[in-house]
């Protein structure tokens, strides 16, 4: 089976391809993958020393371990992340003191290896009053989101057929295409002297009124072999890291499957 896969668009936080030559459920296996089992590192374990804060330790705890701990690729391998005593061997531990009147960041807490500071580091804590203080030790360890939301790489997630565009030019007036036009989100159809052109053929799905007022001159369908996928991650790893681990992840998972099945 010849599979096509055709990268539009990544960045260091989101990735938009195409993939062609695969039935839709091998994406949705991808996807599932995506979301709950490329392992990442997060806040475990929370210290308090001093909390004279309006927010309770708990909440301050929770609030921290969704931070977007940064993650080396080269660490991702769950297997033989803890000792002989089931305690994690693999640890990134940060330490915050911080006295009001002042609003607590992420980027307060503060880490050894610069290499592990908080990806995002404008995200609000909490904010501390004249005289109220912070302090406290947190230690981030590896995990997947099907142990919680906080080993949650990938967000956003989602997949869908690709959308084509068939326009019958001759059975369009002017005023059918100025309203087809004038009633999708701008910068997916135009008006070229009359003619109705698609201009974000991957966005055409989004032209449902077009269709109603063009009375089936313009249609859109969907081709269910080749599939516009789209994710984004919280900065602790990056996309292509995300996707090259989704992949691996989902190629041993086939093994797996293949050698006990090899049998039947």
């Amino acid at each position: 089976m010849a599979i096509k896969l055709d990268i539009q668009s990544i960045d260091d936080r989101a990735c938009t391809f195409t993939v062609e030559g695969v039935p839709p459920y091998f994406v949705n296996a991808l996807r599932r993958v995506l979301l709950s089992e490329v392992p990442k590192l997060a806040i475990d374990e929370v210290t308090f020393y001093d909390n004279t804060s309006a927010l309770f330790d708990e909440v301050i705890a929770h609030r921290l371990s969704l931070l977007p701990v940064p993650t080396d690729p080269a660490t991702l391998n769950l297997a033989g992340q803890v000792d002989d005593e089931g305690n994690p061997s693999y640890m990134v531990r940060y330490t915050l003191t911080k006295e009001g009147p002042c609003t607590v960041y992420s980027g307060d807490l503060e880490c050894e290896d610069s290499a592990f500071a908080i990806a995002d580091p404008k995200i609000p804590i909490v904010n501390l009053l004249e005289g109220q203080r912070l302090i406290l030790e947190a230690a981030a360890i590896l995990g997947t989101g099907t142990q919680h939301a906080k080993w949650q790489v990938c967000h956003a997630v989602g997949y869908k057929y690709h959308p084509t565009a068939t326009i019958d030019q001759k059975a369009l007036t002017p005023e059918m295409v100025e309203a087809a036009v004038a009633n999708t989100p701008t910068g997916i159809l135009g008006n070229d002297g009359g003619k109705l052109v698609v201009l974000d053929e991957a966005a055409v799905n989004r032209a449902d009124d077009a269709e109603k007022l063009t009375g089936g001159a313009f249609k859109v369908e969907y081709d269910g072999r080749r599939v516009v996928f789209r994710f984004e991650t919280d900065g602790s790893l990056k996309a292509e890291d995300a996707l090259m681990k989704g992949v691996e992840l989902l190629k041993e998972r086939f093994k797996r499957f293949t050698d006990a099945t090899g049998d039947l």
